[in-house]
């Protein structure tokens, strides 16, 4: 299907619960263009630091489409999609510009990592509970090296990441 960019919008879709992948992906083996932003989040999962791809806006994604041209009865019946967003039941466009400035910001911020070497973590648990300390580097999955200031001494102990907590 070829789109005439003079008429195409982005328009929102609501996919059904953590499909948001899914239905982009079967939207777009019907051709239809679909932008659906991921980032990558590092958290902690059973004790374990654990990197994985989340959706920017979960349980959303937008679609491109054109109002004389595409046939949109289709979307309805995809897997992993809900409903096409509407007001007042119109389908409401999203400009362009807005994509565009998201497109440019996602390709420009990095990974979010759960603690950022050198910075200040906050120990919640364990005989260091409520003390500060810089965090140094991983030591694996389940374990941090964080240098903490005892005794006006400066001292690299390794922790279950599961005791840290990130501060500003």
């Amino acid at each position: 299907m070829a789109k005439d960019s003079a008429t195409a919008q982005w328009y929102l879709i609501q996919c059904k619960p953590r499909q948001e992948a899914r239905a982009a992906e079967n939207l777009r083996n019907q051709h239809f263009p679909c932008y659906c932003p991921f980032h990558t989040v590092e958290k902690i999962q059973l004790g374990k630091r654990v990197v994985t791809k989340q959706p920017l806006f979960p349980g959303y994604l937008f679609i491109n489409l054109c109002k004389l041209t595409d046939n949109w009865h289709s979307i309805r019946s995809t897997r992993g999609v809900l409903r096409l967003v509407t007001f007042a039941n119109e389908p409401l466009a999203v400009a362009d510009e807005i994509i565009d400035n998201l497109q440019l910001r996602m390709a420009t911020i990095g990974d979010k990592l759960l603690f950022e070497e050198g910075g200040k973590v906050l120990i919640t648990d364990g005989p260091f509970k409520d003390l500060d300390a810089i965090f140094c580097k991983s030591d694996g999955d389940e374990r941090a090296i964080i240098l903490l200031t005892l005794l006006h001494r400066e001292h690299q102990i390794r922790i279950p990441v599961q005791q840290l907590k990130a501060t500003i």
